[in-house]
């Protein structure tokens, strides 16, 4: 049961949903918010909704790989994090304050990258300093950094397709009024879908360490609390700190028409669930800016800011390697002071 874990890796693991809810509603919705399909209130209340029913379906699809492949033991079936657990709590407060401050800037960074670069870190703190065994699974990360690098690819690339595909037949209706609400319906739909795979993919990360320490301390089955448990914290997050990266997402990247806005959508949830199917913790935030390009594109080059895409092109690079090496950094002066 949910009580068995340790509350502090509870807690850290909910502040990370909680920034995930505030960087990554604007992957649902930021779009829909730029085009101006929905307000922003209505916004957030969808991303909710959706979300939840992510996380309950299919969160435990990347609960347990984030839990137990990124770091092992002699043991593979028993987390370092569950003898450390107070490691565990360090590697996702220093992933979440990263996430926090990128949030309060406007970038859309990666709750994902921050996550496993900074349970990496924790986990190499483990292996340097203490008696515990834990072994980086490094092949396991690199493949995950490989699916980071094609994430934006594949979402600007069905963006593009998913364009071209649907503007022939909208061509077809005249009627202004009919149109605008075909657009708005399809916004609306397409951004719940990004919702969904918000909760199937980043809760089942966010919680992903809180189910290793869990599981090893007795909790038979904590798969299907923890993503509820996620999910709300996703949810607070949209609802309380998510405006500034939505307007990023919305008009900083490139001017945002309805379809642009759909197809954007459409292409990053795609892609993301692809990869929740494989267990890859992919990041939504990567998929929408790389669907949001591809939109862009077909109005030109031009249309897209490439002072804006370098902007997060640096957080994204930063993510993972400020979050690894803030995380070593504290662990390993945890684990030789108190350990």
């Amino acid at each position: 049961m949910i009580e068995l874990i340790t509350p502090a890796v509870v807690f850290a693991s909910f502040y990370l949903a909680w920034n995930i809810g505030a960087n990554d509603a604007a992957n649902a919705m930021g779009t829909a918010v730029g085009a101006r399909a929905l307000s922003y209130r209505r916004a957030v209340t969808f991303v909710m909704l959706f979300v939840l029913l992510g996380a309950a379906l299919e969160g435990y699809k990347l609960m347990k790989p984030v839990g137990e492949q990124i770091v092992t033991g002699v043991d593979p079936s028993v987390s370092p994090f569950s003898t450390l657990p107070w490691v565990a709590v360090i590697a996702l407060l220093c992933a979440g304050l990263w996430v926090t401050l990128q949030t309060k800037l406007g970038f859309p960074v990666s709750t994902h990258q921050a996550i496993i670069g900074a349970l990496a870190g924790g986990g190499v703190a483990i292996g340097m300093f203490s008696k515990v065994t834990a072994n980086v699974n490094w092949w396991k990360l690199l493949v995950i950094v490989w699916t980071w690098v094609l994430t934006p690819i594949a979402a600007a690339f069905f963006a593009f397709i998913l364009y071209r595909i649907f503007e022939m037949p909208l061509r077809t209706v005249k009627a202004p009024e009919k149109l605008n609400l075909i657009f708005a319906a399809a916004v609306i739909i397409s951004g719940c879908y990004v919702a969904y795979v918000i909760g199937a993919n980043g809760v089942g990360t966010a919680m992903g360490a809180a189910y290793a320490v869990g599981r090893d301390s007795g909790a038979t089955n904590p798969v299907q609390q923890l993503a509820l448990l996620g999910a709300v914290g996703v949810s607070v997050g949209s609802l309380t700190y998510s405006r500034r990266v939505i307007e990023t997402v919305g008009i900083g990247i490139t001017s945002l028409g309805p379809m642009s806005a759909f197809v954007a959508q459409l292409g990053a949830a795609l892609t993301v669930h692809l990869f929740t199917q494989w267990g890859l913790p992919v990041s939504t935030s990567h998929a929408i800016v790389g669907g949001v390009v591809g939109g862009g594109l077909v109005g030109g080059v031009a249309a897209v800011s490439r002072r804006k895409l370098g902007q997060i092109a640096i957080a994204w690079i930063s993510t993972p390697t400020m979050s690894m090496l803030l995380a070593f950094c504290l662990a390993s002066v945890f684990i030789i002071v108190w350990v």
